[in-house]
C-alpha cells in the first residue's frame, strides 16, 4: 500500500527503517512533543508496537519518503491512540532537517483522505499539547477543531477532530 502526493511518498515502515526511527526517537528536538526521548530499545518498542497495529487493524502509521529521492523523512498517518481510543487519530512527526515546508500539512491531507476514503472513518482526531504551536497550525490548515481537552500522562491533551463532509 503506497499512497503519493505532489511531493511525498506515504508507506508502511519496512524493518530497515528501524535506524532512522531510532535517530529521531533519540533527538530532542523531534520528540520535544512527543513521548519524550527513547532509548535504542525503547524505540524498537515503539516501532513494534506501530507494526502491531498494522497486524491488528490492517492501517496504522505510514513512514514518509521524499518523492524525489527516497529519503525517510517522517511518519503520518490513522492509528488508535490509547489515551481517545473511539475514533483514529491522524498525526504526524518529521525529521526536525524537514520542518517548514509544509510536508506535515501534505502528508497530513493524504492521511485524512485515506481514513475518510478507502477506510471509511466517519471522524479522525488529532492529538496534540497546548505547547504545540506548529501542529496546532498544521491541524486548522486540515480543518480541524478542538473537541476535547483529557488529562494523561503527558500532562493535559488537545483532542481536535474532523468529520466526513
Amino acid at each position: 500500500m503506497i499512497l503519493e502526493t505532489e511531493r511525498l511518498r506515504l508507506r508502511p515502515f519496512r524493518e530497515g527503517d528501524r535506524g532512522t526511527v531510532a535517530g529521531w526517537n533519540a533527538d530532542p528536538a523531534h520528540t520535544r512533543h512527543l513521548a519524550g526521548v527513547q532509548s535504542p530499545a525503547e524505540s524498537d518498542e515503539t516501532f513494534d508496537r506501530w507494526q502491531r497495529h498494522w497486524r491488528e487493524h490492517g492501517f496504522g502509521l505510514l513512514a514518509v519518503e521524499w518523492a524525489e529521492t527516497g529519503e525517510l523523512i517522517g511518519r503520518t498517518g490513522p492509528q488508535y491512540h490509547r489515551v481517545w481510543p473511539d475514533d483514529p487519530e491522524v498525526g504526524w512527526a518529521l525529521d526536525p532537517a524537514w520542518w517548514g515546508r509544509g510536508i506535515a500539512t501534505e502528508a497530513g491531507a493524504a492521511s485524512i483522505a485515506w481514513a475518510f476514503g478507502e477506510l471509511d472513518f466517519p471522524r479522525v482526531v488529532s492529538i496534540t499539547t497546548e505547547a504545540n504551536t506548529p501542529s496546532r497550525r498544521v491541524m486548522a490548515k486540515l480543518g480541524f477543531v478542538l473537541h476535547a481537552r483529557v488529562d494523561s500522562e503527558w500532562g493535559e491533551i488537545l483532542v481536535h477532530a474532523l468529520d466526513r463532509a
